[in-house]
């Protein structure tokens, strides 16, 4: 992998893993499960754990990937780094429908503002590492 994917893969498992840490503390917490239910998330009580190990899981497969990837064999290195980053993708187009849904209010959003900054950055970054990683071959 080229170094400048091996940086950007290993941010974006910096920027899950942490995040998906910090929901099972309050006020975290409780904010994910009122997104999820505020949104009509089904089964609010079970999504808030999947929503947290999913984060914390994708994040520590792709920091695994940067790091460690070279070790891998190729064919299963690049399907995990594509499912790292589709998953990544999955969760920040739910982050942006989350953002701009009219019933959700700011103060239980990162950084308690309604524009989508954060999960479109998060997407172009996956868009970004995609590209450089697809283009070395």
């Amino acid at each position: 992998m080229k170094k400048s994917v091996k940086i950007i893969t290993g941010i974006l498992g910096f920027i899950m893993l942490i995040p998906g840490l910090a929901k099972f503390t309050e006020p975290f917490k409780t904010f994910i499960y009122k997104h999820l239910t505020i949104i009509g998330f089904p089964l609010p009580d079970l999504m808030q754990y999947v929503v947290k190990f999913s984060e914390i899981g994708v994040g520590v497969l792709l920091i695994y990937i940067a790091f460690k990837g070279g070790k891998l064999n190729p064919s299963i290195r690049n399907k995990l780094f594509y499912l790292g980053n589709l998953t990544v993708a999955i969760m920040m187009v739910v982050a942006v429908y989350t953002h701009v849904h009219p019933n959700v209010p700011a103060e239980i959003l990162p950084m308690e503002f309604k524009p989508p900054y954060m999960p479109i950055g998060y997407l172009i970054l996956v868009a970004v590492n995609v590209y450089l990683y697809t283009k070395r071959n």
